[in-house]
């Protein structure tokens, strides 16, 4: 089912707030904007990041994601665990 453009940008805004706080410390959270988080996303899991790809992310996948929080934001990496909670919190906000 295709997504709209608003419903695309609504989807990213909350998955980007919801990553912003979850990766906090130790991506600086001053750092941590929505629209960072949302950059990290996408270049680990692809440009057409959606509830249901979020949803079927395997723990390799949250892994991989967590490197790229460490690398993005030069700094360690936040814990599988944390992407894990980010995307929980993410998908209660926008289910799959």
């Amino acid at each position: 089912m295709p997504v709209d453009e608003k419903d695309r940008a609504d989807f990213e805004t909350a998955m980007g707030e919801t990553f912003g706080e979850a990766v906090c410390p130790p991506v600086p959270f001053e750092l941590a904007s929505a629209h960072e988080c949302c950059e990290v996303i996408r270049d680990v899991v692809g440009p057409d990041v959606t509830p249901a790809r979020l949803s079927a992310l395997p723990q390799a996948g949250c892994e991989e994601l967590a490197a790229g929080f460490g690398r993005y934001f030069e700094c360690a990496p936040p814990s599988p665990s944390q992407i894990e909670q980010a995307i929980a919190r993410t998908l209660a906000r926008w289910p799959a």
